[in-house]
């Protein structure tokens, strides 16, 4: 297995390669043959200190990821109670962490963005003590701040593009390189936490550790460098939530966004738990490493055919493919997972990652241009409530053991047809005005790319 997975990174890496030298030649030649009279130099600006300061949180984020299961044994906790672990950060992301939507709203984007860096280094910081408790307190935190991160930082970043104006198609730029970069981020946080605990042979604390300082620079960057916005001041969370379900309900495409995300994401966070336990059933001695530095070269991989299909069809055309390509992949996971045919499972896997790269940045663009922007925030947590829902019923039916991984599988690909479905009502008639603004979305801007 490892030889055939070193096969895969490589020429994954390769696919990447040959989709990024080709678009920066295509970016070129449209700099070369177009002329703009207008100064660009803020909106390149505004996207540079976005990009750092949500990049170096996700690296913050990121970094966790490997070694959190590992850690919990080493601090001597049983299967059972990760798994409570594991479920009160879901469950306290749909609680307590959706509040953090209409807080945005009302004391400001950039204020909820520190916030969550601040927060997330106090449950690194938890990370230290093996008192269950105290890390069930850390995992109340961590579901809190996911939710910050999630919105905050987007909302802020699509409040001051449509401020200034800026084009349409830019929205979508700027969504596609953070997909890009942050598939980057991943494979180098999955490095350097291995080098860490691998390689300097230090406790897998210290991936945790070493998020505190990322967290601290991204909350010194937004400090510095970002102006606050907001939504609606004037009503208090209880009415920012209130109005935000009325601007779901009162707006047929809204609502449908909604369920589209919940359903694909509830799936995205069922397999990222299923997929170790189905790689090593038959294979103790998997390289997941690697295969996690597989996935995150697809997504990088779906980012950059994203930015390709972006300037040839209509965003919800391209959000349908990626979703299509989701529930084709995730339904072969469900034919292979008992099959012991590790190759053509991880294959499958692959898929799910690709479409996935895709799928992040089209459904952001398609949030940025039907989501109104007083109540942003508010509307993109409320989509979490059921997400998260989703997920916990998934998880508690793999740790209460009453199904086999096959059934889980079947039960995201089901979730993930009724979202083909919903994907497909939401295609835009020629006579629509939804038309008009996918169209707007098909004209990027090639010389605002300089941010590489």
């Amino acid at each position: 297995m490892d030889s055939n997975v070193d096969g895969l990174l490589g020429c994954l890496i390769l696919v990447a390669v040959g989709f990024f030298i080709s678009d920066r030649t295509t970016r070129k030649k449209k700099t070369s043959v177009t002329s703009k009279p207008e100064d660009n130099s803020y909106l390149i600006y505004l996207r540079r200190i976005f990009l750092s300061a949500n990049l170096l949180a996700l690296f913050g984020d990121w970094l966790q990821g490997p070694y959190i299961h590992r850690l919990y044994s080493y601090h001597g906790h049983s299967e059972e109670n990760i798994a409570i672990l594991f479920l009160t950060g879901y469950v306290s992301s749909c609680l307590f962490g959706s509040f953090s939507g209409p807080l945005a709203d009302i004391y400001g984007r950039k204020f909820m963005a520190m916030v969550f860096c601040v927060v997330y280094g106090l449950c690194c910081w938890t990370k230290l003590y093996s008192s269950f408790y105290i890390l069930l307190f850390g995992r109340l935190l961590g579901g809190i701040s996911t939710s910050c991160l999630h919105t905050a930082f987007e909302s802020w970043y699509v409040a001051e593009h449509n401020s200034n104006y800026f084009d349409e198609g830019e929205l979508a730029i700027t969504l596609s390189l953070l997909s890009l970069f942050n598939s980057n981020l991943a494979i180098g946080s999955g490095i350097l936490a291995d080098f860490l605990v691998r390689d300097l042979d230090l406790s897998p604390i210290s991936p945790f550790l070493a998020a505190i300082p990322v967290l601290a620079l991204s909350c010194l960057m937004i400090g510095l460098f970002w102006k606050e916005n907001y939504g609606d001041r004037k009503m208090n969370v209880l009415e920012t939530y209130t109005q935000g379900v009325k601007t779901i309900v009162g707006d047929m495409n809204i609502l449908k966004l909604g369920f589209i995300q919940s359903l694909v994401e509830s799936s995205m966070y069922t397999f990222v738990y299923l997929w170790t336990p189905t790689l090593t059933q038959n294979h103790a001695s998997v390289p997941l490493g690697r295969v996690f530095s597989c996935f995150m070269v697809a997504i990088m991989i779906g980012s950059f055919i994203f930015r390709k299909l972006v300037t040839k069809m209509c965003i919800e055309y391209i959000l349908l493919l990626s979703i299509s390509l989701f529930f084709t992949s995730n339904l072969l996971a469900t034919l292979l997972c008992n099959s012991g045919i590790q190759e053509l499972c991880l294959l499958s896997f692959i898929g799910i990652e690709l479409a996935l790269g895709i799928y992040f940045p089209a459904i952001g663009t398609l949030r940025g241009f039907l989501v109104p922007e007083n109540q942003r925030s508010t509307v993109v947590n409320l989509f979490r409530i059921p997400l998260n829902i989703l997920t916990v019923l998934a998880l508690l039916m793999v740790k209460s053991g009453s199904t086999d991984r096959q059934q889980i599988f079947k039960l995201t690909s089901l979730e993930l047809n009724i979202a083909v479905a919903l994907a497909y009502t939401m295609l835009p008639k020629q006579t629509h005005s939804q038309a008009t603004i996918s169209t707007a979305v098909k004209q990027p801007q090639a010389d605002t790319i300089k941010i590489m």
